[in-house]
């Protein structure tokens, strides 16, 4: 009888590894592809545990311990499954109290390395230096070591050079330029940009605009967007 079960204990695998197979080979649209992919998983584990308990029921139907079995195994899924969900929202509750998390703060980990974008109440999201979004969860953090660095360190300085038309008043021109920057999130609100009139036209005016950003890439968006606004030479 013992056979019996792991021969539908292989089929069982074997249906299954085939199905997530044909899923990945799919050619359905992409959103629909990506919701099967992730909700697989979960309906894998319901199989299996509905397969359990079969071969529970079907092993020791017939035996006096055999609902004292049945409510060990439900008590000890409901502990597992509970422990799952809730052992990163603990941990996270800890380590928030410990420490002062922020975004766009620089974080390094012994997994990873970036700005912190997102901070959830089971993991937190963290920007690589590639642009790639991480996800760690708490409980992963409260393992490793963890190096945070003060935002206002994070921050560097950096500078671009503006043309603006030189019918628009330099006051008015700086106070523009500052407002734009302020308003980006990819720079630091507490640096004031510092604005400067290296060049005056008849029909130009260059300005040399010194800001505060978290990296160089966040600066070159900076850049390109103020050069958006000014690429026609007018506010």
């Amino acid at each position: 009888m013992n056979i019996q079960y792991l021969f539908f204990a292989i089929a069982l695998f074997a249906a299954l590894r085939f199905t997530i197979r044909l899923i990945k080979s799919l050619s359905a649209h992409k959103n629909v592809k990506r919701i099967l992919l992730r909700t697989f998983p979960l309906v894998e584990f319901v199989i299996w545990l509905g397969f359990g308990f079969w071969v529970l029921s079907q092993a020791y139907s017939d035996s006096e311990y055999y609902h004292l079995l049945i409510s060990a195994a439900a008590g000890s899924l409901v502990l597992i499954v509970g422990w799952y969900f809730l052992r990163d929202f603990i941990a996270g509750i800890i380590l928030k109290t410990e420490i002062p998390f922020e975004n766009n703060q620089h974080i390094r980990t012994s997994q990873e390395e970036g700005t912190l974008k997102k901070l959830g109440y089971r993991s937190i999201e963290i920007e690589s230096s590639n642009g790639e979004l991480v996800k760690i969860p708490f409980s992963q953090l409260a393992t490793n070591s963890i190096h945070l660095q003060n935002i206002d360190e994070t921050m560097q300085g950096h500078e671009t050079i503006v043309n603006i038309s030189s019918k628009v008043p330099i006051q008015e021109a700086k106070d523009h330029l500052t407002r734009e920057i302020l308003l980006l999130p990819w720079a630091s609100i507490t640096h004031q940009p510092i604005i400067k009139i290296i060049e005056q036209g008849s029909e130009m005016n260059t300005y040399k605009v010194h800001f505060h950003s978290i990296s160089d890439r966040h600066a070159a968006y900076i850049s390109q967007h103020i050069g958006l606004i000014y690429s026609n030479g007018n506010e």
